[in-house]
């Protein structure tokens, strides 16, 4: 059990990944019009 507990200490220390991707808000933008136009559609065809 303490093995377990230092392995998990151990791995809350590994340093951030430094080829992170960096924050895209014109691709979110774009997903979130996409979504909306297909939430409307739903919802059109509920009725």
């Amino acid at each position: 059990m303490i093995k377990k507990i230092k392995k998990a200490m151990f791995l809350l220390r590994r340093p951030v990944r430094a080829d992170r991707r960096e924050f895209n808000g014109e691709l979110l933008d774009q997903r979130r019009e996409d979504v909306f136009v297909l939430m409307h559609q739903q919802m059109t065809g509920l009725n």
